[in-house]
């Protein structure tokens, strides 16, 4: 009995810490999907701010560096992007991992639960069959 209580808390404790991880790792996963669409809407703002340069640039030349600039950004933004995907699926996979491994523990913390309520009932039933009933308590004397 005592294996399984102390089993059954090692269970407990593990989950606990399985769903701390699982949410740690969607706090990482959604921090990262924010990152990804700031990113998006920082390219997005580059291609505009050249268009509105290129409506009011009255010189060739600035405007040609003022590009190659933007151009430069824009890749490194990519680059940024293409970084932020590649952590977004790292975090994902450890994500579903940790949600399986979180899983896995529930079962067997309900699997311990039944265990143990089962038991508790066996005890239960043992116990009211050694008390002797009240009418055996009755002696008659004839």
């Amino acid at each position: 009995m005592t294996g399984t209580f102390r089993g059954a808390k090692s269970v407990e404790k593990l989950l606990k810490i399985a769903r701390l991880d699982v949410e740690a790792l969607r706090v990482d996963l959604a921090d990262i999907e924010r990152a990804q669409e700031t990113s998006k809407r920082a390219l997005e703002d580059i291609l505009q701010s050249v268009r509105r340069e290129a409506k009011t640039a009255e010189d060739a030349q600035a405007m040609a560096a003022y590009e190659d600039a933007m151009r430069e950004r824009r890749v490194n933004i990519r680059k940024t992007l293409n970084a932020l995907e590649s952590a977004a699926d790292t975090a994902r996979d450890k994500l579903n991992a940790a949600v399986a491994e979180m899983a896995k523990l529930e079962h067997l913390a309900d699997v311990n639960a039944r265990q143990a309520a089962h038991a508790s009932r066996r005890r239960e039933a043992r116990t009211a069959s050694e008390q002797p009933s009240p009418t055996a308590r009755i002696r008659y004397s004839g």
